[in-house]
């Protein structure tokens, strides 16, 4: 009965570690996808706006997701706060970075710190710069890494079980 009870919790550890990952890579899809419409937003409210900086993030972090409005009410409140853009976006996005790809977090934090520096035409130039960006990663992402992330799950499953069937 124990060995029973030993193979089951090693098939579910080693499955929960491969369907952890597959997880892992759905939600970084969907935070790409999220911060490419808070893009999408934040151009829009420039183009037709004349809000400063810091108004314009809080009125497009209303209509966003919640990771990226977060992170983009923070930078809103740090720059109010008087802290020079790069600081700024460095300590706002700095959480979004570890869960984006490495070239989607630099694109992010990169457009954040220089945001507010240029004329209109600059700032659009930059967003749609970001935006290609982001897309290019969240492709890459679908292509490369989708059939590796269910087989993650799969080789999880398996390995437990191969490993229960080892002890058992």
């Amino acid at each position: 009965m124990i060995r029973w009870i030993g193979a089951a919790m090693i098939i579910f550890g080693a499955g929960s570690f491969g369907i952890s990952k597959t997880v892992q890579f759905y939600r970084q899809q969907r935070l790409l996808r999220s911060f490419l419409h808070m893009l999408e937003l934040l151009q829009c409210e420039l183009t037709y706006t004349l809000y400063p900086l810091p108004k314009l993030c809080r009125i497009t972090a209303e209509r966003s997701d919640r990771l990226p409005a977060s992170s983009l009410r923070c930078f809103a409140s740090l720059l109010d706060r008087g802290l020079a853009r790069s600081i700024a976006a460095r300590e706002a996005f700095s959480d979004v970075k570890c869960v984006l790809p490495p070239d989607a977090g630099t694109a992010v934090l990169e457009l954040f710190s220089a945001l507010g520096r240029y004329d209109l035409d600059g700032e659009i130039k930059l967003l749609k710069l970001a935006r290609q960006r982001l897309n290019t990663a969240l492709e890459r992402g679908e292509t490369e890494k989708r059939p590796m992330a269910k087989g993650y799950a799969l080789l999880g499953v398996c390995t437990g079980a191969a490993v229960a069937i080892l002890l058992v």
